[in-house]
């Protein structure tokens, strides 16, 4: 029994051999592009100018008439360079997604821009937009831009985790080849890279990922993937068997060679933590086998330009940043997104009369975009048991969600269990599962080594931690190798 349990243990460790080390080295990257490769950015998000009053720009529906618009599904008024446009969005059909991609949210939008003031289009006012912004989280206003290009799909280089569609990527005339991703319809930044930063992205997703082998959910992907990591979780557990079974007989000897030795003693240390990595990797590529459709869901919010009739900027306070404008239970309204304590905050105005909505009407319409959401689903719709408004990011909704501010939505049975929207923009910003949540929780600690935060260990100290013993599995595997490779030649 005991010859075919170490029989099995080498032939599944060679099988996985590679796999782990891919993994293993690919793995290194993450915190090296987290913590040295990263970009150099003045800062990580745009403070936004107040807007104007009513009798200093162009009122929206004067300027949409006067353009031939009868419907338009988004209008803001946003600082290029320090002056008033009006940034109007159309959005198209909706595209068909391609077959085992990951959920995006819908990108297919025209957006044109007008000078405030007179009403003039702007030639090339996305880009200029994409440009302007990405100088100031720069914090350097002379820098050449070498390249702007609209994203509406995710690449290798802008992955699935960064969320927002569409942005623009603007490369700039500098040594270390940074690039900033924008949303410009947010208004905020995406994502950033580098040289170095993009060479790990590429190296994480081939060789982490496995991107090679196909799309996110992918079935030869995600089954290869699930197949080696159970291997790598059974050789790992085997050895620790093995390791028991065999400590009386070896007590007090040293073993055939240095490298069965330390096989033996570094494999018993780093058994727990190989299978903690192999468990919580499984159970993530366990997820994706089911898309995460919400996504691509955004809410309708096309309204005739006859239906504007109440200037929003006859509302606007010295907080007030952004306009957007929705449905609420059947009626046109201006939304007017604004500075609080804490972040930001969503304000309501009939599009019509200009009378103020009451400080419910932001979670009264995330009910109606949850509703409207399960029934395009072909979900039922849960009652919902609390809502809040989280004007920043919070325990249970991170940074990676990318999305502020946002209406939480505590629903009553499975399968969700929370439900997140963006409300001046429409789109879902993530919907929770308790099956999600517990998944999240085991990457989180046994993946991320999140657990050592507890200890006082910041983002720094648990990264170095993880990648200590990353390099002493590669260490184990290695020496595994070298012993298999010393007793084949010995046969």
């Amino acid at each position: 029994m005991l010859s075919l349990l170490l029989r099995w243990h080498r032939r599944l460790a060679l099988v996985v051999a590679l796999p782990v080390l891919l993994w293993v080295i690919s793995g290194l990257t993450h915190p090296l592009m987290a913590h040295v490769w990263t970009p150099e950015l003045r800062w990580q998000h745009l403070a936004l100018p107040a807007l104007p009053q009513a009798d200093e720009v162009i009122p929206p529906q004067r300027l949409l008439q006067r353009h031939g618009y009868e419907a338009v599904d988004q209008i803001n008024l946003v600082y290029v360079s320090g002056r008033p446009q009006w940034q109007v969005a159309v959005y198209g059909p909706r595209l068909q997604a391609e077959r085992y991609r990951e959920a995006r949210p819908p990108a297919n939008v025209a957006l044109s821009y007008y000078d405030a003031v007179s009403g003039i289009p702007v030639v090339g006012g996305e880009r200029l937009h994409a440009m302007a912004l990405a100088r100031i989280l720069l914090g350097d206003p002379q820098v050449a831009v070498t390249d702007v290009t609209r994203l509406d799909d995710f690449d290798l280089q802008y992955r699935f985790v960064n969320r927002l569609l569409p942005v623009h990527r603007v490369s700039f005339d500098r040594d270390d080849g940074i690039q900033l991703y924008i949303d410009v319809i947010g208004q905020r930044l995406a994502a950033a890279d580098n040289h170095w930063r993009r060479a790990g992205l590429w190296t994480f997703a081939q060789f982490h990922n496995w991107h090679f082998l196909g799309e996110r959910h992918h079935p030869l992907r995600t089954g290869a993937i699930t197949v080696m990591i159970s291997l790598t979780f059974v050789v790992g557990l085997g050895g620790l068997v093995l390791y028991a079974v065999q400590w009386r007989k070896r007590r007090g000897r040293q073993g055939r060679d240095g490298a069965h030795r330390w096989h033996r003693r570094l494999g018993l240390v780093m058994a727990l933590a190989m299978l903690g990595f192999a468990s919580s990797g499984l159970h993530v590529v366990l997820g994706q086998f089911q898309a995460e459709d919400h996504l691509a869901w955004r809410a309708d919010t096309r309204i005739p330009v006859s239906a504007l009739t109440w200037n929003p900027l006859a509302s606007v306070t010295a907080q007030t940043i952004g306009l957007s404008h929705a449905w609420l239970d059947g009626e046109p309204v201006w939304q007017l997104r604004e500075n609080v304590e804490g972040g930001e905050a969503i304000r309501y105005v009939h599009a019509q009369t200009g009378n103020a909505l009451s400080d419910d009407a932001d979670r009264d319409y995330a009910l109606a975009l949850y509703q409207d959401w399960a029934r395009h689903s072909g979900r039922p719709v849960q009652p919902v048991t609390f809502t809040r408004a989280l004007p920043d990011f919070a325990m249970d909704y991170v940074s990676v969600y990318k999305r502020l501010p946002v209406q939480r939505l505590g629903l009553a049975q499975a399968p969700l269990s929370t439900f997140f929207v963006e409300t001046h923009t429409g789109h879902v910003a993530h919907a929770a599962t308790p099956e999600g949540r517990l998944r999240s929780r085991h990457f989180m600690n046994l993946h991320k080594y999140h657990f050592l935060g507890n200890l006082g260990l910041g983002p720094a100290a648990r990264d170095l931690v993880i990648s200590m013993v990353v390099v002493l599995i590669l260490i184990v595997v290695l020496l595994g190798t070298v012993a298999w490779l010393r007793l084949s030649g010995r046969r």
